[in-house]
């Protein structure tokens, strides 16, 4: 994979082969808590993925993204990326916004899931003139975190995994899916995963939401354990320029679970949203 160099480190990144649009538009997509840049579905990533070669995914999977660049980052000291884990959104934001520099991206929709989807907003809020909308996926404006997961993340790792694993996907959902993202949850490490949900737990910009005013597409489940389906809403609701979309017999992971939703509500956000 590719990588770039941002402060004293470098970022891996995958890039889904797309050529550059005249409009500009390209779309960078931030990973949540204890992930990496391969929780995004391999749809997204490649155009030249081997599913698609097998007949294993539906073109409604990427639909009209195929027509934008796409970028997928691991996050400092996650996956095959360089440097550190950190212990405050903030930081992870600037290590996005040094990733966006780097590349010299401009007219960007930054796509984030998760504590991704507080990078993203923090971006936004800082009014990053590289972006051109923001699109939060199972994200909230404050993300809460248990005392007693963070404990757990230090004292019984894989346990507190497996819970974690448990509550972020939709009951429905097959093993496989669950067991890979418990898989590369461990493979990330005790320390990788307390911090991100240390960095979540002091993540509260609930009250600077008037600040966000570019296009902002908010996507939320039902059945969302993780980040409840009324707390994205309440945080769309506070965003003047906000789309909201509500997935059903969904969990934590939108874009795993309702690939083909989730890609649709975005490319029609770019369509009708972004497109000048």
């Amino acid at each position: 994979m590719p990588a770039i160099r941002v402060a004293d480190y470098e970022l891996s990144y995958s890039f889904n082969g797309a050529q550059s649009r005249t409009d500009g538009l390209t779309l960078v997509l931030v990973h949540g808590a204890g992930g990496q840049e391969l929780d995004w579905p391999i749809a997204w990533r490649s155009l030249d993925d081997i599913t698609r070669k097998m007949g294993l995914t539906p073109k409604s999977h990427s639909g009209d993204l195929d027509n934008y660049p796409i970028y997928a980052v691991d996050l400092p000291g996650h996956g095959q990326s360089g440097g550190n884990s950190q212990r405050s959104v903030d930081a992870y934001a600037d290590s996005i916004a040094g990733f966006l520099e780097a590349l010299d991206l401009t007219n960007v929709l930054l796509v984030g899931h998760s504590m991704g989807a507080g990078i993203a907003l923090t971006l936004s809020i800082r009014k990053n003139e590289r972006l051109a909308g923001i699109a939060l996926i199972g994200g909230s404006s404050r993300l809460a975190v248990s005392d007693a997961i963070l404990t757990g993340l230090q004292s019984a790792f894989e346990a507190t995994v497996d819970n974690i694993v448990k509550y972020s996907w939709n009951r429905d959902t097959g093993d496989f899916f669950k067991q890979k993202a418990r898989q590369q949850m461990l493979e990330a490490g005790s320390d990788v995963v307390h911090d991100d949900f240390y960095a979540c737990s002091q993540f509260d910009l609930s009250a600077e939401l008037s600040a966000v005013t570019m296009p902002t597409l908010v996507i939320a489940s039902d059945n969302d354990r993780m980040v409840p389906l009324e707390t994205s809403r309440t945080m769309a609701q506070a965003i003047a320029n906000s789309k909201f979309i509500t997935l059903q017999d969904c969990g934590h992971f939108q874009h795993v679970e309702q690939t083909a939703a989730v890609a649709a509500a975005m490319s029609d956000f770019l369509k009708n949203e972004l497109v000048r």
